[in-house]
C-alpha cells in the first residue's frame, strides 16, 4: 500500500477519510512516497505538481527488504540553497538553475550500490545540460544526466559517487538542475581513506588486513569500489594485492597506498601508514647513547713474574640508526640496514675516538622467524688506524640473534671472517679466516716487507718473519701420548736451528682453532656492574656469545665472551665483554733465547680486557609502541641495532692493540728486541 503525503493534507490511518479538496488552499510545497522494497529491486515515484521524481533500486542494491521513502519539495521550499556559500574542494558552479529537491532515506537494510533517479520535467534551456548534485558538506555533483523525451535520468556514471546516501538513515537531499554546459565541473577527485585492522603498530611477525573506503569531497561514499593494495617500503614487510601485510623482523615505517582499480574511474589511490615494531632494529634516525668502562690488564708469569699492568678507560658510545632496504644476494635475502657509531675511550693520558659504519641484516622471515646478522664494520680512529670486519655470512657466520627471541641454544657461528688494518706508518695487514679458524695472514710495512702467518685446521702453524728476524717458525699440531707441540726455528737459508718439544698447551677438547657457543637464556636480571637506569626495568633477554679459540703460531689460548641484555623499547641495554688470553710463545728475547715456549698450564703471560656498556638514553625511550613483557611471538616492543656487533669491533681491536699481535711494532729489523708482543 503506498501513501501520498501533502503538506495541507495528510493520509490517516484506522480508515479515516481525507479532509475534503479545498481551491482556494495554498498550493502543496513538498509530496512523500514510501514503499518497502526488496533487495530484488524496485522503484518509488512521488509527483509534486506537474514534476515526477522516480528512484530506481538496482537488483542487489539492498542488504534486506527495506523502507523507502523519496520526498519532492516544491523550490519555493527547498531545504537546502543549490548555491553554497562554504565553497569546499568543488562545488555548484556559477548559472545553476535549480529544477526541483527531493530526499531520499532507507531504513531496515543497508545500501551496497548506488540508486538511480529520474525527473519529468521540460528540457533544458538551449546551451545547458542537466547535473544531479547532492549535499553533504555542500552541493556537489553526484551524478551526469542525460535528457530524453521529457525525462531527465541519471547516468549512474562510474566517474562519480552516484546518489549512495550521504548521510543514512535520515535521508539525503538531491537536486536537479540544469547549467551552461561551459559551466559544468568535471568528475570529483575521490577521497580514499586507508585503515588497518587492527590498528597499528604491527608486531614483528605479525599481520593486518587493510581496507580501504571511497568518498567524494563532500562526502557522498562510492559503493563499487575494487581496490588494490601496495606497500612503499618493503623492509618492513609485505602485502598482498587483497590488503593482507604481514610484518617482516625490522621495525620502521612505511604507507600502505589502496588503489582502486574500477574501469572508468582514473585509478584513484590513497595511502595509509603502517608502523612495525621488532625486537631489532630501530627506525631510521633512532639515536642510543651508552657510557661504560673498557679496562685491561697485562701480566708476565713465567720465571720472571710481573706487576699486573692495569690500563683503564671511561668510554663514551652513541650508535644512531642510518638507512634500510631489501636485498636479495650475497647470502643474505632480507633487510640490510645501517648505522653510525662514534666510541670515545678516554684514558689518564690519551683519549681515543673511534667511528665505525655498521651494517646489520634480519634475513626474511622463514618458519616464523628470522636471523640477525653482523654484516661488517668499517672502524677509523684518531691515530688514524683503519681496519674493516666482514664475516662470511655465506659460510655461516655472522648471527647475532634469532627473531623472535625464544630461550635456547641457536647458531652457532662458524669463523669465517675476513680482517684488514692499515695504519698511519702504512703498516697493512688482511687476514682471511676459514669456517674451522685456520687463517692465513700477511702483513707489510712501508718498505714492502712481508711476513705471513698460517694457522691449519688441525691445529699446526707457521711464522715466517725472515725479513724482519731473518727467522722463521713452524709448530706441530699436537700428538703422541701425552700429547706434545715440536716449535722448530729456521734461519733465512730455511736451515733448522732449533727445535723445542713442549707438553701441549691446548686442550683436548680443541680440535680446530676457534668453536663457538650461542645462546639464549631468556629473561635474566640486570647485572649490578651494569647499573641499568631504573626507566629500562630490572630484568631482560640475556644473550650471550662465547669464542674460544687457539692461535698455534702465536702461542695463544683465548676465551671471547658477549654478553647482551634487552629490554622492550630500546633494546641492549647493558653490554659485557671479555677477553681473556693466556700466551705460551714469548718472542721477544727478553730471556736471551730467540724462542721462549710453555707448554701444558705453564703459561708466560695472561691479558684480559673487559668492556661493559650501559644504555643511558635512546630517542624511542618516550615512544607511543606497545610493548609486551612476554617476548617470543607476541612480542611487539620495539628495539635498536645490535649494539654488540659494533662495541665488539672496537674491542677486538682493543686486544689486538694489546697483545701486539702483528702490530706495527712487530715489524723492526731488530725483531730480537721488538718481537710480536711488544706493545
Amino acid at each position: 500500500m503506498t501513501c501520498i503525503a501533502l503538506a495541507l493534507t495528510g493520509c490517516q490511518g484506522g480508515g479515516a477519510n481525507p479532509p475534503p479538496f479545498n481551491s482556494g488552499s495554498p498550493a502543496p510545497v513538498q509530496a512523500t512516497q514510501s514503499q518497502t522494497v526488496t533487495p530484488s529491486g524496485g522503484s518509488v515515484s512521488t509527483t509534486l505538481g506537474t514534476q515526477t521524481v522516480k528512484v530506481i533500486v538496482p537488483p542487489g542494491a539492498l542488504s534486506g527488504p527495506a523502507t523507502v521513502t523519496v520526498t519532492v519539495y516544491a523550490n519555493s521550499a527547498a531545504p537546502k540553497a543549490l548555491q553554497s556559500g562554504a565553497r569546499k574542494v568543488r562545488t555548484i558552479g556559477s548559472g545553476a538553475a535549480l529544477i526541483t529537491e527531493f530526499s531520499v532515506a532507507v531504513s531496515g537494510a543497508t545500501l551496497l550500490k548506488p540508486l538511480q533517479a529520474s525527473l519529468t520535467t521540460p528540457a533544458a534551456t538551449a546551451g545547458s545540460i542537466f547535473r544531479l548534485a547532492g549535499f553533504g558538506t555542500s552541493f556537489d555533483d553526484v551524478d551526469t544526466v542525460t535528457y530524453a523525451g521529457g525525462q531527465a535520468t541519471s547516468d549512474l556514471n562510474i566517474a562519480y559517487p552516484r546518489m549512495s546516501l550521504a548521510t543514512p538513515p535520515g535521508g539525503t537531499i538531491y537536486a536537479f538542475y540544469t547549467e551552461p554546459a561551459a559551466s559544468a565541473s568535471a568528475a570529483p577527485t575521490p577521497v580514499i581513506t586507508v585503515t588497518p585492522a587492527p590498528a597499528n603498530p604491527v608486531p614483528m611477525f605479525g599481520t593486518a588486513t587493510f581496507s580501504a573506503s571511497e568518498a567524494s569531497p563532500n562526502g557522498f561514499p562510492y559503493l563499487d569500489t575494487t581496490f588494490t593494495y601496495a606497500l612503499d617500503n618493503n623492509t618492513i614487510g609485505s602485502i598482498t594485492p587483497a590488503g593482507v601485510f604481514t610484518a617482516g623482523a625490522a621495525d620502521g615505517v612505511g604507507n600502505v597506498t589502496a588503489t582502486d582499480t574500477t574501469a572508468g574511474r582514473g585509478n584513484p589511490h590513497g595511502a595509509g601508514q603502517v608502523t612495525v615494531t621488532s625486537q631489532r632494529p630501530g627506525n631510521t634516525g633512532d639515536t642510543f647513547n651508552f657510557t661504560g668502562t673498557l679496562k685491561s690488564v697485562i701480566q708476565l708469569v713465567n720465571r720472571n713474574p710481573t706487576v699486573p699492568q692495569v690500563d683503564q678507560a671511561n668510554v663514551t658510545l652513541t650508535s644512531t640508526a642510518t638507512s634500510s632496504s631489501q636485498q636479495s644476494g650475497g647470502g643474505l635475502s632480507g633487510v640490510v640496514a645501517q648505522s653510525n657509531s662514534t666510541e670515545t675511550d678516554v684514558y689518564p693520558l690519551q683519549t681515543i675516538t673511534t667511528k665505525t659504519l655498521n651494517a646489520m641484516g634480519w634475513t626474511t622471515p622463514s618458519g616464523g622467524h628470522s636471523t640477525v646478522l653482523n654484516l661488517g664494520s668499517q672502524a677509523t680512529d684518531s691515530n688514524g688506524s683503519t681496519y674493516t670486519t666482514q664475516p662470511d655470512v655465506q659460510n655461516g657466520n655472522g648471527i647475532i640473534d634469532v627473531l623472535p627471541e625464544t630461550a635456547g641454544p641457536f647458531g652457532p657461528n662458524t669463523a669465517a671472517l675476513a680482517y684488514n688494518e692499515d695504519d698511519p706508518a702504512k703498516f697493512h695487514r688482511d687476514r682471511t679466516v676459514a669456517t674451522t679458524g685456520a687463517y692465513v695472514e700477511h702483513g707489510t710495512d712501508a718498505l714492502g716487507d712481508l711476513q705471513t702467518i698460517t694457522v691449519n685446521a688441525n691445529l699446526s702453524a707457521s711464522y715466517d718473519a725472515r725479513q724482519y728476524s731473518g727467522l722463521a717458525f713452524t709448530m706441530t699440531a699436537p700428538s703422541g701420548t701425552p700429547k706434545t707441540i715440536v716449535v722448530r726455528v729456521f734461519n733465512s737459508a730455511g736451515t733448522q736451528i732449533a727445535a723445542i718439544s713442549t707438553p701441549s698447551w691446548i686442550p683436548a677438547s680443541m680440535t680446530q682453532p676457534s668453536t663457538e657457543t650461542d645462546t639464549d637464556n631468556g629473561s635474566q636480571p640486570f647485572p649490578a656492574a651494569c647499573a641499568v637506569p631504573s626507566k629500562y626495568g630490572t630484568s631482560g633477554n640475556q644473550i650471550v656469545q662465547t669464542i674460544n679459540r687457539v692461535d698455534p703460531a702465536f702461542g695463544n689460548l683465548e676465551v671471547l665472551t658477549t654478553t647482551t641484555y634487552l629490554a622492550p623499547r630500546v633494546g641492549p641495554v647493558c653490554i659485557q665483554m671479555t677477553d681473556s688470553v693466556k700466551t705460551f710463545y714469548d718472542f721477544t728475547g727478553q730471556d736471551g733465547f730467540s724462542l721462549l715456549v710453555g707448554g701444558g698450564t705453564t703459561d708466560l703471560q695472561e691479558t684480559t680486557l673487559s668492556e661493559t656498556l650501559t644504555l643511558q638514553s635512546a630517542s624511542t625511550d618516550g615512544g607511543t609502541y606497545t610493548t609486551s613483557t612476554a617476548r617470543g611471538t607476541k612480542a611487539v616492543s620495539t628495539n635498536a641495532f645490535a649494539p654488540a656487533a659494533f662495541a665488539r669491533a672496537r674491542f677486538e681491536h682493543a686486544v689486538r692493540m694489546k697483545l701486539g699481535l702483528m702490530r706495527t711494532q712487530t715489524f723492526s729489523h731488530d725483531f730480537g728486541s721488538k718481537g710480536v708482543k711488544a706493545l
